[in-house]
């Protein structure tokens, strides 16, 4: 078999797929590998497009040891400003050049602008293999009268049974001291939405975490953060954010994006910070393309710093840490194509976690759709719809080594058509 010689997979039974054991559920599993954390499996999908361990009278389909994983939970991304650079331009320093270029280009955000960038962008994610995604959405004004809310509510509804969406009302922390917080929040809940804060340097305190996660409580909210998006050692909100969590005892999801200062502490504070997020159930969430790019950034030299977080420290001290896209063509990243296996490719490379890739893709998986509450999601499960990928790699060296496009998307059974233009194609053409 090869990748264009695509079977007729509903009612197929296949065999000799290599997977992630930790993976898998309701399946009998082949021949495993304890290093690799790989192991075969055969399986089928039935005429419905659900997986299935019953064999069935099907001739086989060989996939000769392919690798197959889930789809994936995208669980931090900005559907809001996607595709937008040709009209920003790329930032010749960091992240507040970045805000300032995206800010200045908010009054092109129409409805009809935002409705075209995004079903575009939901586009790319689905034929890539993303199956879940939470999107932060910019709320200066309120909820009820904010276009990329009203947008994504109908882009929720559309792509329903394709992709499960989430959002995040983005804020600046400050805003917990308005009078109208407790409506903002109300607002939000009445979306499906969950509470947003961007933590600026300097600007968290005890007081205001504890407001924000009063109110969130109140209004039955889980609460998502961009914080210490710096290399600055002494960055401390993440610290105070776990801080709020035990002596409050708020109880629902946390997820902290970035974290990258957590790179540069001491160690000694490493320690500790690691250890509140582990005690406090705090989410963790790197974004390597955009912070790679982002920090340590300066006009006309290279950039001596690393901008990552310690997902190996965090990962030693018991914390959630898992990986997402965020920014796609942006000011804030000017590259990417919504492609999950990429984000989660760059993470291996640049975090040096290539020596138990089986344990972190748990973590891109399982974790991840923890960390959202998208509990259907990150697993090969029997009985489960048939969503999942096929790649042209046998093992994890190759998986990680290939072009991203050698794969094939299953969605409820049913190959996703290529949305790549092939080049042959083009020297195929007949002369105009």
């Amino acid at each position: 078999m090869t990748l264009n010689a695509r079977p007729q997979t509903k009612g197929a039974w296949f065999t000799n797929a290599l997977v992630p054991a930790a993976l898998t559920e309701g399946f009998a599993l082949g021949t495993s590998d304890a290093d690799s954390g790989l192991a075969s499996l055969d399986f089928g999908i039935t005429a419905e497009g659900r997986l299935t361990a019953e064999r069935g009278t099907a001739t086989p389909v060989d996939l000769q040891g392919r690798m197959i994983l889930p789809t994936f939970v995208d669980s931090h991304v900005h559907l809001d400003k996607a595709y937008i650079v040709a009209r920003t331009g790329i930032p010749e320093c960091g992240l507040m050049e970045a805000v300032k270029l995206s800010t200045a280009d908010a009054g092109n955000w129409t409805a009809a602008d935002l409705r075209a960038r995004m079903t575009r962008a939901m586009t790319r994610a689905y034929h890539n293999g993303t199956s879940a995604m939470r999107t932060h959405l910019d709320t200066p004004v309120m909820p009820a009268d904010s276009p990329a809310w009203q947008v994504f509510c109908e882009m929720r509804k559309d792509w329903a049974g394709c992709v499960d969406l989430q959002a995040v009302a983005l804020m600046a922390l400050e805003r917990v001291e308005g009078p109208d917080f407790a409506e903002r929040c109300q607002q939000i809940a009445d979306r499906g939405g969950i509470l947003g804060a961007f933590i600026a340097p300097n600007t968290a305190t005890p007081a205001r975490l504890d407001a924000l996660f009063t109110c969130a409580r109140a209004a039955g909210l889980d609460v998502d953060f961009h914080v210490d998006e710096t290399l600055d050692p002494t960055a401390n909100a993440l610290e105070l954010i776990c801080d709020s969590i035990l002596r409050s005892g708020f109880d629902g999801r946390v997820m902290a994006g970035h974290c990258c200062s957590l790179r540069s502490a001491a160690p000694a504070d490493l320690a500790r910070i690691t250890g509140k997020v582990a005690r406090s159930g705090v989410h963790v969430v790197s974004l390597p393309h955009t912070n790679l790019f982002l920090q340590d950034r300066a006009s006309g030299r290279t950039p001596a710093l690393r901008g990552i977080t310690a997902a190996r420290e965090l990962a030693a001290a018991g914390a959630s840490i898992h990986f997402a896209s965020d920014n796609v063509q942006d000011p804030f990243y000017p590259y990417g194509d919504f492609d999950m296996f990429d984000s989660f490719r760059m993470a291996v490379r640049a975090a040096h976690l290539d020596s138990d890739i089986a344990a972190w893709a748990l973590r891109q998986f399982r974790t991840a759709a923890k960390a959202c509450g998208f509990d259907l999601h990150g697993r090969l499960r029997a009985g489960a719809s048939a969503d999942l990928i096929v790649f042209d790699a046998h093992n994890w060296t190759e998986l990680m080594s290939r072009p991203a496009q050698d794969r094939v998307v299953l969605r409820a059974g049913e190959p996703l058509p290529s949305q790549t233009f092939n080049l042959r194609d083009l020297f195929a053409m007949e002369p105009s």
